[in-house]
């Protein structure tokens, strides 16, 4: 029997054999991650060498104006060693007052800055090595000795003294320890003179053929300017035991004795 039927709509599917999958497309997922972690190590790669850069120019400014500074002060020295010298000329005494003043601001803050010190370092006696700080003996306690010489006299009630003696005179400190010490002095003059106005410093040991000069300063007075002038000295000094060191003025007679200080501090 021939079958005649005929239909308009397409046969189903052959159904799929077993054991068997459809293709799928070739993918780049393991390319995608490669590519990806390159890309971040080369971000970080590159925001180091920029952090690298900028910590290294700010090191390098640091260091610049820290030169330009020490240049600077070495400069200023140069230039108070020779006003101390009188190398200079008339013109520039201006800029010596000046120079002097800032010396002299840099001192009291070394000064204070070594109290400062002595205080967080002080040992459990509350000690710190030697040290003095002198006040000039007052009129009211002068037995006209002050006058008779040319060594300024210290009034002992109104000083400061550790491990340092002072002779009975008066006039002299006494070390009693070896080291390397810090020495200062500052005299101010009231009352003109001949004579340059000039106090110094001034060191002798146990015999007298060892007295030897450290430290000199120079001022003086116009009736121009102002009716006072101030010295001032400090230097580092290595300092052996039973040495004395002493200050001296050119005229005491013409000294300001409210303001006059001696003094030294053991460094090491």
């Amino acid at each position: 029997m021939i079958n005649t039927f005929h239909s308009s709509y397409n046969p189903p599917p052959v159904p799929p054999r077993a054991r068997y999958s459809k293709p799928q497309p070739v993918g780049n997922t393991a390319l995608v991650k490669i590519l990806s972690v390159m890309l971040l190590m080369l971000m970080m790669l590159t925001f180091g060498g920029f952090f690298y850069l900028f910590k290294k120019l700010n090191l390098l400014q640091g260091h610049g104006s820290y030169h330009e500074s020490n240049h600077e002060d070495m400069t200023n020295l140069l230039r108070l060693d020779d006003c101390v010298k009188e190398k200079l000329g008339e013109d520039s005494r201006a800029e010596c007052s000046e120079l002097i003043e800032n010396y002299k601001a840099v001192i009291e803050k070394v000064l204070q800055s070594n109290k400062k010190v002595s205080r967080l370092t002080a040992g459990p006696n509350g000690s710190n090595g030697p040290a003095a700080h002198m006040v000039l003996l007052t009129e009211r306690k002068d037995t006209k000795e002050f006058m008779r010489s040319n060594n300024l006299l210290w009034d002992l009630d109104h000083s400061m003294l550790q491990e340092v003696q002072l002779s009975s005179k008066g006039d002299m400190l006494i070390i009693q320890k070896p080291g390397i010490y810090f020495i200062y002095s500052q005299v101010t003059f009231s009352k003109q003179s001949k004579s340059a106005l000039k106090q110094a410093i001034r060191v002798t040991g146990p015999k007298k053929q060892e007295d030897k000069e450290l430290l000199k300063a120079f001022c003086s007075l116009n009736d121009s300017t102002s009716n006072l002038c101030t010295a001032s000295l400090a230097g580092v000094f290595q300092l052996q035991k039973d040495q004395k060191l002493y200050v001296t003025a050119t005229n005491t007679s013409l000294v300001n004795r409210d303001s006059c200080s001696f003094g030294l501090f053991k460094l090491r």
